[in-house]
């Protein structure tokens, strides 16, 4: 039994010895260049002497003269052979390949993002022990020398543009969107009150700032985090102007020049960033793709659930995010051939509780006083309507005149939906014609069915609503429509006034 004891113990301190002599050989090896200079060490690498002759002509081996440390990728002669420096910033370039602080490949896990000497973010990343820097293959790691360490990469590393530099280059109509929410402010922190003003207002020395609401509600596009990033898929230009072209011969134009730059600025465009903006780099295998049977949602970058339809394709790899192409990329039909829908509440302000009157956009004409008022109706489109009332027997006057959204150059049908009960006798302008003069004894000769100017097409009542239309074919830009609903006179109603539900156009099919 005593030896057996003594035997355990022998073998225990055997172990400990072993462990110990182990952990000493994996971290108290002191590697023979700690005392040299990693210039020195590159000085010597015949591989890169072009790039330390760079670094020289640039004054940058000044940077070893001290003890910091710096990790510096090195391009091999081989890979500056098709460097052209006429057209780039040398400074940047070479700073671009020198991290001010020490960086060992074992402390590396699936990827980092390390601040260069250029300001700019570089991505180093491991596959196994296979390291790179922005894709880049790293071909050789030096020793670890008193002031840092090198490596060798077979390839100029070029600073990665950002988010927006990369649409300013490969698709302008993002970056002019983008730069379309610039305005100027007063930067308070930094204007100094020099005084007051006659009416007692505080003068200041004023300094301006430029503020990017896109950016401040979206992502900062222009600027490199270490820990932020995001994704956007938007196509690139020739996809883009291919399916404008598409969607022009739909439209009945000639091509994409007919395809308006303001309905892209304020349509197109905001539905694709809406669509195609998300937080973090996302991979694609991320992306959550719906099919025609199947509706999958994500979320984008502000937090609204999306359907993907698309698929993403050509990443591209951005110091601030990743870049995506779609895959084919077409612009929906649902955003120029649906019908264009203005609901008439909208045209109301509340002034007080059950009191409501016409907006400023609103311009009216009356020989009366008469307030309009918005009741709640299950059956209306939007649950509410606008109603007018006059007296009876009124022969007055009454119009009012509102612009509608934007509408592309083309011909409408033009759809009101009112209440068959209440009414008149109307004239119909859009844009100063007279499109249509509407008797609202026509539901009574009509039996509520009232024909369309479509042949063959009928509005059938839903309760004691119904519809009315006119062809529109005065619009000869995109812009906003005038719309005047001018009262004619009673005709044979005996309940004057209009109940308005919305009024639509909606594209006559080529």
């Amino acid at each position: 039994m005593k030896s057996t004891i003594i035997l355990f113990f022998a073998i225990i301190v055997f172990s400990i010895t072993s462990c110990t002599n182990r952990w000493e050989e994996h971290f108290n090896v002191t590697p023979d260049t700690v005392e040299k200079n990693v210039w020195d060490a590159m000085k010597e690498d015949a591989q890169i002497s072009k790039f330390v002759e760079l670094l020289e002509a640039n004054k940058l081996d000044t940077l070893f003269k001290s003890d910091i440390a710096y990790t510096v990728f090195a391009p091999s002669n081989k890979s500056f052979e098709t460097i052209n420096f006429s057209v780039i910033d040398t400074s940047i370039l070479l700073g671009y390949h020198i991290v001010s602080h020490f960086i060992q490949s074992e402390s590396i896990g699936k990827s980092r993002q390390v601040m260069t000497l250029s300001k700019k973010y570089a991505i180093i990343t491991k596959n196994g022990t296979a390291l790179s820097i922005d894709g880049v293959p790293v071909s050789f790691e030096s020793s670890l020398y008193r002031n840092g360490k090198y490596f060798v990469v077979d390839k100029v590393v070029t600073p990665l543009p950002s988010l927006y530099e990369f649409f300013e280059k490969n698709n302008h109509v993002l970056s002019e969107y983008i730069d379309s929410h610039d305005s100027i402010v007063l930067d308070l922190a930094n204007s100094k009150p020099i005084g007051f003003n006659t009416a007692g207002n505080t003068v200041f020395d004023s300094v301006t700032v430029v503020y990017n609401r896109f950016e401040e509600q979206v992502f900062p596009v222009r600027k490199e985090f270490r820990n932020k990033t995001a994704t956007f898929v938007f196509p690139l230009a020739n996809d883009y102007n291919s399916a404008l072209d598409k969607m022009a011969v739909k439209m009945g134009y000639t091509d994409r020049n007919n395809i308006p730059s303001l309905w892209q600025q304020k349509v197109l465009v905001p539905y694709l960033i809406g669509n195609g903006t998300f937080e973090n780099m996302l991979e694609p295998e991320d992306f959550v793709i719906s099919t025609p049977l199947v509706k999958k949602k994500m979320k984008n970058i502000v937090g609204d659930s999306v359907v993907i339809s698309y698929r993403p394709v050509a990443k591209q790899l951005l110091s601030n995010g990743y870049a995506y192409n779609y895959e084919n990329f077409e612009i929906p039909d649902s955003l120029y051939n649906k019908g264009t829908r203005f609901e008439f509440e909208d045209l109301l302000v509340v002034t007080g509780i059950n009191k409501f009157a016409w907006g400023e956009l609103v311009k009216v004409n009356s020989s009366i006083t008469v307030s309009p008022f918005r009741e709640f109706v299950p059956k209306s489109s939007n649950d509410s309507i606008v109603r007018v009332l006059f007296p009876p027997s009124f022969t007055g006057s009454y119009s009012m005149e509102f612009e509608t959204p934007y509408l592309f150059p083309r011909k409408y049908i033009l759809v009101l939906r009112t209440l068959m009960d209440i009414g008149g006798i109307y004239n119909i302008y859009v844009n100063g014609k007279l499109v249509r003069k509407f008797d609202y004894y026509d539901f009574v000769i009509y039996k509520t069915i009232l024909p369309s100017v479509v042949p063959g097409q009928r509005y059938i009542p839903v309760g004691r609503y119904n519809s009315f239309d006119m062809y529109v074919d005065n619009i000869a830009d995109y812009s906003k429509a005038k719309i005047k609903i001018e009262y004619a006179g009673p005709g044979r109603i005996t309940s004057l006034g209009f109940v308005m539900d919305y009024i639509e156009f909606i594209p006559v099919k080529n």
